[in-house]
């Protein structure tokens, strides 16, 4: 089968398809793996544009499609084990990742692709959601035929036994049950504390705890940097003993390059 075939396949099933310089994981046109298209005619488009890209790799936005996958990390972490110990723990079938569509990656992890069905949500984003085992569902992935230094991204199991995500996807993206290690950061603050201090403003003791929370919600769900940081001064504003004004800059600063951090970790296409 060839890139192209590969290619057809993904996009019949919902995917957004971007090339990737030979060898390597990135588009580094502006705009990166969103530039990624579910139909043939617009790819060859870009392609057109960018011929460079034309005997380059493929790879999937996740960001965009209706899919999911669970990356198996075999090289720096045992994920295998720890996927195998968790479906023991949750009586679930070990064999079950060979139901759907599964990849070896060029350093012998898996990557099991999961379809969502229409109008249903994502499992979250999770990085470590067990030692070695992510929950990819807003970043990208690179698939067959791909070829990296060392090796290539093959099937293991054919495309079309490519199945709709089972719960158990869910529950490990939520940490339900999970081996994640306790330091893994926790949010202190619910969505309704977050409300209640735009409406009250800082609690005194806890300004620069909750200016942070406050911040990286809003960094999180998109909101603007001109608008995070208009928000943040007028809670600071109602507080009953405001943030000095380098105090709530710094805050901000700080929760901004965290934000920028993690997107730049959820670049790195899942590490395989």
């Amino acid at each position: 089968m060839n890139r192209w075939e590969h290619v057809r396949q993904y996009q019949q099933a919902g995917a957004y398809v971007f090339m990737a310089l030979p060898n390597q994981k990135f588009n580094a046109v502006e705009g990166g793996f969103n530039n990624s298209f579910n139909n043939r005619d617009d790819l060859q488009s870009w392609l057109n544009v960018y011929p460079e890209y034309y005997k380059g790799n493929v790879g999937i936005d996740l960001s965009k499609s209706n899919l999911v996958v669970v990356d198996i990390d075999k090289h720096e972490q045992n994920g295998m084990a720890s996927i195998l110990s968790w479906f023991k723990t949750h009586q679930i079938a070990p064999d079950t990742l060979q139901d759907t569509y599964v990849e070896q990656t060029p350093t012998g992890g898996l990557h099991a692709f999961y379809l969502i069905p229409s109008g249903q949500d994502k499992p979250k984003h999770v990085i470590n959601a067990i030692k070695g085992v992510d929950v990819l569902s807003n970043t990208a992935v690179m698939t067959a035929p791909s070829t990296m230094t060392g090796g290539q991204y093959r099937q293991i199991t054919p495309f079309d036994k490519i199945k709709p995500v089972p719960t158990w996807v869910y529950d490990l993206a939520n940490g339900l049950g999970t081996d994640r290690p306790s330091h893994i950061y926790k949010s202190k603050y619910s969505l309704a504390d977050r409300w209640k201090m735009t409406i009250n403003g800082f609690e005194v003791g806890e300004r620069n705890n909750q200016a942070m929370s406050l911040a990286g919600y809003l960094f999180a769900i998109d909101v603007t940097p001109q608008d995070i940081y208009d928000i943040m001064q007028s809670v600071n504003e109602r507080s009953n003993e405001p943030l000095p004004d380098h105090e709530l800059n710094t805050v901000y600063m700080s929760a901004r390059r965290r934000e920028e951090k993690k997107r730049a970790r959820m670049n790195d296409y899942g590490g395989d």
